[in-house]
C-alpha cells in the first residue's frame, strides 16, 4: 500500500505539463518561474507548484528518514494536478472554442 502512495507522490511533480507547453530547459524551479513569467501560470499557481515540488523532494531524492506520503498527501496532489491541467490545457481550449463559436455567429 505504501509503495502505491510513494509512486503517486513521485508523479505529482508539475514537470510533465510544463514540458508539454515547451518548457524543457533548466530545473523544475526555473521552469515553473518561466511559466509564470510567460503568463502560462498565475503567480499563485506558480507558488502552489513550488509547494508541491518541495513537498515531493524528500521522497524523490530517497531521503530514508522522510515520512511516507499519506492518502491526504495524495488528495492534495490530485487537487493540484487537476487544477494545473485545467489552467494549462482545459481553459485555453475552452477559450479557443468559444472564440471560434462566436466568430461563426
Amino acid at each position: 500500500m505504501a509503495s502505491r502512495w510513494l509512486h503517486w507522490w513521485s508523479l505529482r511533480q508539475p514537470s510533465m505539463p510544463l514540458k508539454a507547453k515547451g518548457l524543457r530547459e533548466g530545473s523544475l524551479y526555473s521552469r515553473v518561474d518561466q511559466a509564470a513569467k510567460e503568463h502560462l501560470l498565475a503567480e499563485d499557481m506558480a507558488r502552489w507548484a513550488h509547494q508541491v515540488r518541495l513537498d515531493a523532494n524528500a521522497q524523490r531524492h530517497a531521503d530514508e528518514n522522510a515520512p511516507l506520503p499519506t492518502p491526504d498527501d495524495a488528495k492534495r496532489c490530485l487537487d493540484f494536478a487537476l487544477a494545473l491541467a485545467e489552467v494549462l490545457f482545459v481553459l485555453p481550449a475552452r477559450v479557443t472554442r468559444g472564440i471560434t463559436e462566436t466568430q461563426k455567429s
